[in-house]
């Protein structure tokens, strides 16, 4: 037994003696190299050198910062990347399209001009306008004389109205004097002179009315927009109803052209009008369609239609 654990011991102290030898001879080191007549040191270290660049380049080009692959937004935050991702991804749950983009149903059913433009102002939209300009009609026909000129109007003379309307817009007529379009010299349109007289297509445009305007002060404490809310909320309802629209699209503002008294009325000098009433509108990218609207009225008293007017609140709503 004695001498097994001495041949053990041995055996071990050999082992030390290897391992202690193997640390002696440092593979980092090896032979000096000799210089030749035409070398020098900077020819010796240039294949590290050359691996070194290479190296970096390598790792440059998969950097995207190095390959430029993305735009930065105006946060310095957000990326605009230039290639599209990869289709072999799973879509986001907040991404996948629920519903197909194009007509509804109601729009569908619509086979003339007429009925498709009764879906956005239905008999109830010319209803509520003519209810509203007949109580304005009342309040004011004790200052004319010619009374008759005054008169209560109807569902049928309002839609004349319009139609003269969409008729001056065709005919680039929209800017002219009302002279100009009633005038029986030759050059003028006859459609305007057989449809009502100027007086009365005036007094109709001054009197017409969205709202009932024996409330409207009360209303007006908590919405700016009170004199054409019901009608503007009724036009844009019924413009998300008649259309889906698709994956794209885009929130812009336009501003239509105003020069009367409006407490939120904006200048604006790059756009054509410059003055006028500033609407943020939901446009599909790909069909132009308008699915919803809501117009700017600056900060609005306490109440339901106090809102925030930043971009991010606009978006979101």
């Amino acid at each position: 037994m004695a001498n097994k654990v001495i041949s053990w011991l041995e055996e071990t102290e050999e082992v030390f003696l290897d391992d202690s030898d193997d640390t002696d001879a440092d593979p980092s080191y090896g032979d000096p190299v000799e210089l030749r007549e035409n070398e020098s040191d900077s020819d010796i270290s240039e294949p590290t050198h050359r691996s070194n660049t290479s190296q970096t380049s390598r790792s440059r080009s998969r950097s995207p910062i190095a390959q430029n692959s993305y735009y930065l937004g105006k946060d310095k935050q957000t990326k605009w990347y230039k290639d599209a991702p990869p289709r072999n991804v799973r879509t986001r749950q907040r991404n996948i399209v629920l519903r197909l983009p194009g007509v509804k149903q109601i729009g569908r059913d619509a086979n003339s001009i007429l009925e498709c433009w009764n879906l956005f102002f239905s008999n109830s939209f010319i209803d509520d306008i003519v209810k509203y300009t007949n109580i304005y009609l009342d309040k004011i026909r004790s200052k004319y004389t010619q009374q008759h000129m005054v008169r209560e109007t109807s569902k049928s003379e309002m839609n004349a109205l319009f139609g003269l309307l969409y008729l001056a817009g065709v005919l680039r007529s929209n800017h002219l004097n009302l002279d100009d379009l009633w005038s029986n010299d030759g050059l003028s349109p006859e459609y305007f002179r057989a449809v009502m007289p100027k007086a009365r297509f005036y007094i109709l445009l001054r009197a017409m009315r969205f709202d009932d305007i024996s409330t409207r002060a009360q209303r007006k404490q908590f919405d700016k927009l009170a004199a054409i809310r019901s009608v503007f909320e009724d036009c844009v309802l019924r413009c998300e109803n008649c259309y889906t629209v698709g994956e794209n699209v885009t929130i812009d503002e336009m501003l239509e052209g105003f020069r009367g008294r409006c407490s939120f009325q904006q200048y604006i000098p790059s756009k054509p009008n410059k003055y006028g009433i500033k609407i943020q509108a939901l446009v599909d990218s790909r069909t132009f369609y308008t699915s919803k609207m809501e117009v700017y009225v600056g900060t609005q008293p306490d109440g339901p239609y106090k809102c925030e007017n930043n971009p991010a609140s606009v978006v979101k709503d």
